[in-house]
């Protein structure tokens, strides 16, 4: 445990600062040092293994901002070394007093053996004094001694765990009540001790130590302590008239030697319980913190005349003042900042700058060097208090993002301390550490400076004098990058001059220009420039700026060399002068790039251009932009009405199975029969039947048989001139009648000439887009198509294969077939009915519609602006609606009642159908096709496009699209 040096004296007390004052008990037979002033001498200097610290000292305070990682470290580790020696001169100063203590007993003892246990020196114990009430009830059984010297003297009691001399009973300190409770009290070890602690007057005058070992401010408070008796004497300051009494604070009762000394020289578990002979030269001081902050105390074990271990000499060393004189003052790099930890990572001592980059700008020294909030003991406060070192916080904690800076300095402890280690004598090791971005929880409202995930550069080693200690003297990588920096402006020199043809340019005026050069580093910077230019003249060429300093140079361009229309171009390089001081801090260097045109004189046009160019390309432009717009809002506008006219489509599709856009108009077979020709629709609205609504024709064809007859015209505009086709009709009527066992007065016929308008294409494409319900209707449908010359084409015979490659006959087939299956389509050839499902490849045929033949596209679409395929899409598409829309219903039936029977004969034709357009989708429902008009030319135009994708799913469909 350490003693803090008192703060001041009593009222009645004289003190002094100074190392000197005579010695109380002088033994004149105790000779002096003959080799003193030399032995000081060698001392100052350092001693073999510690470098000159008026060097060290020097060179620091020639400091140079570190523009590379190797000058930063080698600049650490300069001031490393020097703290390094700071600490050895304690060491020094402690070695030289144990060494003195030490020859003057053996001095002693050598002119009088046998005597020190005498009555000489019986009157150490005699002239003990308790100390007075006024001290506190923490005083009782300790004891002081008035020395003529004025120096003072303490005795405390302690547990005789630690020591028999003068102790109480038992292992634990605590206070005492009153003297009684002294249980051990040996007067010729107390004799010893006392003697041993008054050699003190006999070492050489303090002023000496002062002058070869101390810094100023740095070092100071010696005083020694005694093992047992626990004994405290201050070597450095004297007492006036209170003498020892001063020495009264209340201390505990406790041994008072180190706790680093007491384990390992002077305990009873120690090697040899304080009993051994030792080697001066072999014991080295141990560290540890003081009761003050920023507070060390280093002491060494001094021995007595049989080299026993008898107490300890400490020193005070202040790193205040330490770090005032060299680690505050260090300036390497702008925001540089050093401490000192331990190997656990414990700090002992830090700078502000450390403090606020690592921990918190705003905590205080007890904040970080007590840590455990107890009060410590002062001169003038001595109770309620704890004498024990402080205990600092440890450089580990700053690894907490959210109170701290979060940087991580575990890998550089592990290598300061590691097996391998680091001394500070040889060498100063690098590392990184990151500062992680805090996310705005840093700055002026925490305390916390800015990092903004920083990586820093730390440079360390471990003390030589303090192993167990090691510097980090770290700074921000980027503040060493930016150390040496210029800027260069501007990066373009360009001169533009109009010269007329013939012009003498040898004689043309020189173009002046300026560039600037700034110094935005912190290192001085020697500049040169070089410019690869025959064009150009620079002024000055070579110069120094300090920092934030700038130096206009002078370019001149001239045309010496020029002609008329060239371009000229050059570079002109600004770096810095190696020569100088600090140049090869500046790695990289600026430039400049220069252009010089002499430009022949301009036309009326390229002024024009030259002027207004702009206005004309802003105008041009807007122009563009206009046409732009103007393209895109058609095509969006196009866009639109297509997919409002295919909605349109689906929804006349959708609803050409619901509506009936156009009465169905039938004639009475009687009818048909006395026309003896086939007849317009115009000419039969007298006898034809009416079938206005859906209801009407699903109900009509209940209760009459209603036959589908399907035919091919044979002329252009005539469909059966030579009534060949009109008697096949006839023929095909009776034989179905006969076929089907019905009566000729229950039967209607559908005939195309006669059931839609022939001359109104408006009404005409409504009754078209009505075949769905006729063909979903009918009983049966009938193709005639017997063998007949073509009317308007020379050697053209129409027939049954002719029919089948008409789009018109087709799509008429594919109406009822896909409403109604295959079962009642017949084909009447010889008075013979044969199914249509019974001619191989007939119905494949049929369901090909827009791959068939049609005289609006032979007599390519004359007067026409619509092709006949466009007034079949509407149609086919409600059909293939139904038709899915049927098979789904029926699948779903059979699923629900579970049949065995399995599905119905309509059924199996529909869905064999459906099956059958569904794997030939696109040939069946082509996306687009080629409208040829009159003069030849081809026009892609949009068949079904995706209007199939638009028609409503049936839940099997959109399983499928999604397994798809």
């Amino acid at each position: 445990t350490a003693a803090v040096r008192p703060e001041g004296c009593s009222e009645n007390a004289s003190c002094t600062g100074k190392y000197g004052g005579q010695s109380a008990l002088q033994l004149d037979d105790a000779p002096d040092d003959p080799n003193e002033e030399e032995h000081l001498a060698d001392v100052a200097k350092g001693g073999p293994y510690v470098p000159s610290c008026e060097q060290l000292a020097a060179a620091l305070h020639h400091q140079r901002d570190a523009c590379t990682v190797d000058e930063f470290t080698e600049a650490s580790w300069t001031a490393t070394w020097e703290l390094d020696c700071q600490f050895q001169k304690a060491q020094n100063v402690l070695a030289m007093l144990t060494n003195r203590f030490q020859q003057r007993a053996k001095a002693a003892h050598s002119t009088r053996p046998g005597q020190l246990v005498s009555a000489q020196l019986e009157h150490y114990f005699s002239k003990l004094k308790p100390c007075p009430a006024s001290c506190g009830s923490s005083c009782v059984g300790q004891l002081y001694l008035d020395t003529p010297d004025k120096r003072g003297l303490l005795m405390m009691p302690q547990p005789e765990a630690t020591g028999s001399a003068y102790a109480y009973s038992g292992n634990k300190v605590h206070l005492l009540t009153n003297k009684n409770e002294i249980t051990s009290e040996m007067q010729d070890r107390i004799n010893a001790g006392l003697w041993y602690a008054s050699l003190v007057g006999h070492l050489e005058n303090y002023s000496q130590t002062e002058k070869y070992y101390f810094s100023d401010g740095v070092q100071s408070r010696l005083r020694y302590r005694g093992n047992d008796p626990a004994i405290l004497t201050e070597l450095d300051i004297t007492y006036g008239g209170t003498g020892g009494q001063s020495m009264c604070l209340g201390r505990p009762n406790k041994n008072i030697v180190d706790p680093g000394n007491y384990m390992q020289y002077f305990s009873p578990t120690s090697k040899c319980g304080g009993s051994c002979s030792l080697q001066s030269d072999e014991l080295r001081p141990f560290w540890m913190m003081g009761t003050e902050p920023e507070e060390l105390v280093a002491s060494k074990v001094a021995l007595d005349h049989e080299d026993k271990p008898m107490g300890t000499v400490a020193l005070d060393v202040s790193m205040v003042a330490l770090g005032q004189k060299f680690l505050d003052l260090l300036r390497f790099t702008p925001s540089m900042y050093a401490l000192i930890v331990e190997l656990s990572g414990r700090i002992i001592f830090m700078c502000p700058a450390a403090k606020a980059l690592i921990f918190n700008r705003n905590m205080t020294d007890k904040m970080i060097y007590n840590q455990d909030g107890r009060r410590r003991c002062t001169n003038a406060n001595p109770h309620d208090c704890t004498w024990d070192p402080l205990k600092p916080i440890n450089l580990h904690e700053a690894e907490d993002p959210v109170r701290y800076s979060g940087a991580n300095f575990s890998e550089i402890l592990a290598v300061m301390f590691g097996t391998s280690g680091t001394n500070c004598s040889n060498e100063a090791h690098q590392g990184k550490v990151v500062y992680p971005n805090t996310n705005g929880t840093s700055g002026a409202n925490t305390g916390r400076a800015r990092t903004n995930g920083t990586e820093h550069l730390v440079s360390f080693c471990a003390l030589s004098s303090v192993p167990e200690w090691g510097v980090m003297i770290g700074t921000p990588v980027d503040e060493i990058a930016g150390a040496a920096s210029m800027q260069v402006t501007p990066e373009i020199l360009a001169v533009n001059y109009t010269a007329l043809t013939g012009a003498d340019l040898q004689h043309l005026q020189h173009f002046k220009q300026q560039v600037t050069i700034k110094n935005t580093g912190r290192i001085p910077f020697p500049f040169q420039i070089d410019s690869h230019a025959n064009f150009v003249d620079v002024e000055p060429r070579m110069g120094k700026l300090e920092q934030n300093e700038s130096q206009v140079i002078h370019v001149t361009l001239h045309s010496r060399s020029a002609q008329l229309g060239g371009t000229y171009s050059g570079t002109m390089y600004v770096r810095a002068n190696l020569l100088e001081s600090r140049g090869t801090c500046f790695r990289t260097r600026g430039h400049v790039a220069l252009f010089m045109n002499i430009n022949k004189a301009r036309t009326f046009m390229e002024l024009i251009i030259n002027d207004y160019g702009e206005y004309i390309v802003i105008a041009f432009a807007g122009l563009l932009f206009l046409l732009l717009c103007k393209a895109v809002y058609d095509q969006v506008r196009s866009h639109f009405q297509s997919e409002a006219r295919q909605s349109l489509i689906v929804e006349q599709a959708v609803n050409s199975i619901r509506e009936l856009p156009h009465p169905m108009v039938l004639l009475t077979v009687a009818d048909f029969r006395k026309y003896c020709k086939l007849v317009s629709h115009e000419e039969t609205l007298s006898s034809s039947v009416w079938l206005y609504t859906i209801d009407e024709v699903h109900n009509f064809c209940l209760e009459f048989k209603v036959v589908f007859v399907s035919h091919q015209w044979t002329a252009f505009g005539c469909p059966d001139p030579t009534n060949i086709q009109y008697n096949a009709m006839l023929m095909s009527i009776d034989a179905i009648r006969a076929h089907e066992g019905w009566q000729e007065s229950n039967m209607y016929l559908w005939v195309d000439y006669s059931s839609i308008p022939q001359k109104h294409r408006g009404t005409q494409a409504l009754a078209i887009n009505s075949l769905t319900v006729y063909a979903s209707n009918v009983a049966a449908f009938v193709v005639v198509a017997p063998e007949v010359n073509h009317h308007d084409l020379e050697d053209e015979v129409c027939n049954k294969e002719t029919y089948q490659r008409r789009a018109w006959c087709r799509a008429e087939q594919l109406a009822h077939l896909l409403a109604c299956g295959s079962k009642n389509m017949y084909l009447a050839e010889d008075g013979v009915l044969t199914r249509l499902s019974d001619l191989e490849g007939w119905l494949k045929q049929s369901i090909e519609v827009f791959s068939g033949n049609l005289t609006c596209c032979r007599r390519k679409h004359e007067g026409m602006e619509k092709c006949d395929k466009e007034l079949l899409v509407t149609p086919m598409l409600g059909l293939w609606s139904q038709l899915c829309q049927r098979c789904e219903e029926e699948q779903q039936k059979q699923d629900n009642t579970r049949r065995s029977s399995g599905l119905s004969e309509k059924l199996l034709k529909m869905t064999h159908v459906h099956r059958e357009i569904k794997g030939r989708i696109d040939e069946v429902f082509p996306r687009e096709f080629e409208f040829e008009h009159h003069d030849g030319t081809l026009e892609r135009r949009q068949l079904f496009g995706n209007l199939l994708d638009r028609l409503p799913q049936t839940p099997n469909e959109k399983g499928e699209r999604s397994d798809d």
